[in-house]
């Protein structure tokens, strides 16, 4: 996992640094008409270079392409660096206008606040003006005013919009391409790039990708929250490995046309089973509207939570609906047998109504001695602590539960000093 998560640094880096170097070559001089610091025209072209860059990147990350799951080890991983390079793009993007802003402090406080404001002469300066200020609305909406998730998806394809009238602002800036020619053909490539990805997951990606068509044949409502759902494929049945995940989308009255990510927790063959937790409003009408008969599009398989990754010994710690990966793995095992592997499996649930596959799970402890099974009731004995598991730093450690959960965990291996490429973890919360 470390090596992965390296090649999302160097990566990035490179992308960047490139750009960088490419603006310092040319040494831009500043077409200012008033009278500017050096300094500030400097660090606020130098936080443009930046800010762009990354916004172009960001579109890239978000197409799902399998060559970069591949290269960055799981689709989790590609959708986070989407997000947190989205986010410094924005406020390196945002600093690029206040430091030019700054010359006109402390003589004229209002030309430093309006000239953030689409209100110039010049269009090109126009164009970032309202890029910008798109961007700011689409950042409340996304971090401050929590709006709907489906709500959050149309406004959020506002965001290449946004981008365009960016790329727009950059190539009609007076002297841009003359001056920095080697930095504005690789701007123009950034900008194909993220042009091209922006159009393709926005009005070609449901057309263009492969989608599985699959009936819903069983419901089953174990607790008050918990949905298990059965499927059966159409002509074409699903290949995957043990862990891995897909994109539903369900079919059926009240059921809205959200595509959404659930582990498979059975095993590669005729019928999947996922496991669905009433969470939110997709998930709420899903446990109350699903029924048999239901259609189902299946997109995928995604995912590189696999327990190959890992040493012999393992530790599986599980969370809520995170349980569903080890299930799938477990049905493996006990199809094929352990072989070498020892697992040391922890399940955490607040009480035992919200459990499922207990008895199951308690079965295979019996059956297999390299299993061992361990239920974590919080109300009943408080939550999980990484210091009590035994020879933790000679194991493979699996996570998949609730943020909260995975943070205190991964938080407690560091402070163990349990080397960080023995920690594997699926964390769905880019959704």
């Amino acid at each position: 996992m470390a090596t992965k998560n390296n090649r999302a640094y160097y990566t990035i880096t490179l992308v960047v640094s490139f750009a960088l170097i490419l603006w310092y070559i040319s040494y831009p001089t500043s077409t200012l008409k008033h009278e500017a610091n050096p300094l500030l025209v400097y660090a606020s072209q130098i936080f443009a270079v930046v800010g762009f860059s990354l916004f172009s990147l960001s579109f890239v990350f978000a197409t799902r392409f399998k060559l970069l799951e591949n290269f960055f080890g799981g689709l989790d991983k590609v959708y986070h660096l989407h997000h947190s390079i989205g986010k410094t793009a924005f406020f390196a993007l945002l600093i690029h206008p206040v430091l030019l802003a700054l010359r006109w402090v402390p003589e004229d406080f209002e030309k430093l606040f309006t000239y953030l404001l689409p209100l110039h002469r010049k269009l090109e300066i126009n164009f970032g003006s309202w890029s910008l200020l798109g961007l700011i609305v689409l950042i409340l909406l996304s971090l401050v005013i929590k709006i709907p998730y489906d709500k959050w998806k149309i406004t959020h394809k506002f965001m290449g919009l946004f981008y365009i009238l960016g790329v727009l602002h950059v190539f009609t800036l007076e002297n841009f391409i003359t001056q920095n020619w080697a930095l504005s053909i690789y701007f123009i490539l950034l900008s194909v790039l993220g042009v091209v990805s922006y159009l393709y997951k926005t009005f070609l990606y449901r057309l263009l990708s492969r989608r599985l068509e699959y009936k819903v044949v069983e419901v089953q409502r174990p607790t008050s929250q918990v949905l298990r759902i059965f499927l059966e494929p159409g002509t074409e049945i699903l290949k995957f490995l043990p862990g891995q995940f897909c994109f539903f989308r369900f079919g059926g009255k009240n059921i809205s046309n959200e595509s959404h990510p659930f582990t498979i927790c059975s095993t590669p063959g005729q019928h999947l089973e996922i496991i669905v937790k009433d969470l939110g409003d997709y998930t709420h009408n899903l446990y109350k509207s699903l029924k048999p008969g239901n259609t189902a599009l299946l997109e995928g398989p995604y995912g590189h939570f696999n327990f190959d990754q890992g040493m012999e010994k393992q530790v599986w710690i599980a969370g809520g609906v995170g349980v569903a990966p080890f299930i799938s793995w477990l049905r493996k095992f006990d199809a094929e047998g352990f072989g070498e592997y020892e697992i040391d499996f922890h399940y955490c649930f607040h009480n035992r109504a919200d459990a499922i596959y207990l008895e199951w799970f308690e079965e295979i402890q019996l059956k297999y001695e390299k299993f061992s099974f361990n239920p974590v009731c919080s109300e009943e004995t408080g939550h999980l602590k990484a210091k009590n598991i035994s020879n933790i730093h000679e194991k493979s450690i699996f996570i998949c539960g609730p943020k909260k959960l995975r943070r205190v965990l991964l938080k407690d291996l560091k402070i163990l000093r349990v080397p960080q490429q023995n920690i594997f973890f699926e964390d769905f919360d880019f959704v």
